[in-house]
């Protein structure tokens, strides 16, 4: 295994698959666009197969159950071995526990006011592990809420193929998974934090957007919250969505801050978060820790490569974000080729076109741009960030134009790369692609174990 592997981050690596699949690996957006946008009030099926179900969007806000006794059914409160760990300290964010008693079910829909008096909320969704947020709705979350998306852990925990015990295919069923399509505002406070988590030892599916369908409500805003152990680690599987555990397909801003997204894990890209076709988006002083891209790949190819990327944020085919005086610490991706084997294997940094036509190449420990415009990174640390045999252990830049990202004040510590440098861009038109500040600071970043340039690829830069 690569060193770059924290010690306690375990992983059930795939049974060597057998068949042929004669396709190349890329999941960018320009291939397969977002297919899921819904217009009517009704919000449909999303065609996810088993686990994804048919979402009625209706005005049904009855399944929300209160003083319902969590009881014994809570699950285990730290989690599970499988869910990841966190240690806690200052730096990790607060440590907020989950009651193993009292508080409200919810069943198949999410809307109103939820207080804390109601909390902690036991998020089940209904018979295929959804719970919506109605077209029409909005949901609010007040300070000290905990929205614990537990799902049905015995439903999980049955879940096992008999003849592959170690398959990553395990344990996917009986995790809950929400649907935006009203608003919802995470309202919290310094002293009362909101906590999204869930004590299933396989942890839940995230929160998703669905572009236009999620439109018209008031604009998603996600404030001093905690967001973590999301596990959407269906390899090659009929489940959608396996970018970003929190996946913001919104045309519009989404205003995330004051926030902590940590020990959260994708198998595509965009670990913690994927702001997609965003306008305005603004990620200020949160802070982004221990969230993992694993990317199993087990129909690889020879000549075919699992390119997956963004450690813990990518931002696609957005424009005018800002990303502002927050932490990006301890991200990763690893990607394996569990074809051919279950060790780790190099990711090339291929330019484009290639034999392979893929076109969003990936990578970035910590950030990945697809198409950014007009975008800001200003005064933020990316600390001990890295992309195991893999290009831009910090940040990966691709298929931009003229002044496309900002970066000033910035400091880069520690982070570790494979190729390239620790900014990597990709498909630039050559001139002034991205505007590099002098105050931006780089200090102990490493290639291969030996010291790493600033930026490599084909970008432009001016300074400013």
């Amino acid at each position: 295994m690569n060193t770059f592997v924290p010690l306690r981050w375990k992983l059930s690596l795939p049974l060597l698959v057998v068949g042929l699949f004669a396709a190349a690996c890329s999941s960018a957006p320009e291939a397969k666009p977002p297919t899921v946008v819904q217009e009517e009030e009704d919000a449909g099926s999303t065609g996810g197969g088993e686990d994804s179900g048919t979402v009625d969007a209706g005005g049904d806000a009855g399944s929300v159950t209160p003083g319902t006794d969590g009881g014994g059914d809570a699950g285990p409160t730290d989690g599970g071995s499988d869910a990841g760990t966190s240690d806690g300290g200052s730096d990790a964010g607060p440590v907020i526990p989950v009651p193993a008693d009292g508080g409200t079910t919810v069943t198949s829909t999410l809307s109103g006011r939820l207080t804390e008096a109601g909390s902690p909320y036991r998020v089940v969704g209904d018979a295929n592990g959804v719970v919506t947020i109605p077209k029409g709705q909005v949901l609010t979350v007040e300070p000290g809420v905990i929205l614990d998306f537990r799902g049905r852990p015995e439903v999980t925990e049955a879940d096992v193929d008999s003849s592959a015990p170690a398959s990553v295919m395990n344990h996917q069923k009986g995790r809950v998974e929400v649907r935006v399509y009203g608003a919802i505002h995470v309202q919290g406070t310094a002293q009362k934090p909101v906590l999204l988590t869930s004590t299933n030892p396989y942890g839940w599916w995230g929160v998703n957007f669905y572009g236009q369908g999620s439109v018209g409500d008031g604009h998603p805003s996600f404030e001093h919250m905690v967001f973590e152990k999301v596990r959407k680690n269906q390899y090659n599987g009929d489940r959608d969505w396996t970018r970003g555990a929190l996946w913001a397909y919104y045309p519009g801003p989404v205003t995330i801050a004051h926030s902590v997204f940590r020990d959260n894990v994708a198998s595509a890209h965009c670990a913690a978060l994927d702001l997609m076709y965003t306008d305005g988006s603004r990620i200020e002083d949160t802070l982004f820790e221990d969230n993992r891209v694993i990317d199993i790949d087990r129909f690889g190819q020879p000549g075919t490569y699992a390119m997956s990327g963004g450690g813990s944020v990518c931002i696609t085919h957005g424009r005018n974000s800002v990303v502002r005086g927050s932490t990006f610490r301890d991200n990763g991706v690893e990607a394996y080729r569990g074809y051919l084997t279950t060790a780790l294997e190099p990711r090339p940094l291929l330019t484009f076109p290639n034999p392979q036509n893929i076109v969003d190449l990936g990578g970035g420990g910590a950030i990945h741009y697809f198409q950014p415009d007009n975008d800001l990174l200003e005064n933020n640390l990316f600390e001990g960030n890295f992309v195991a045999q893999g290009p831009g252990s910090a940040i990966y830049v691709e298929h931009l134009g003229a002044r496309a990202v900002t970066l000033k004040g910035n400091r880069f510590v520690n982070n570790r790369g494979g190729a390239g440098g620790v900014i990597v861009c990709n498909r630039g038109s050559g001139t002034a692609d991205l505007v590099l500040a002098t105050n931006n600071v780089f200090t102990g970043n490493t290639l291969n174990g030996q010291p790493a340039s600033n930026m490599t690829g084909d970008c432009g830069t001016v300074a400013q």
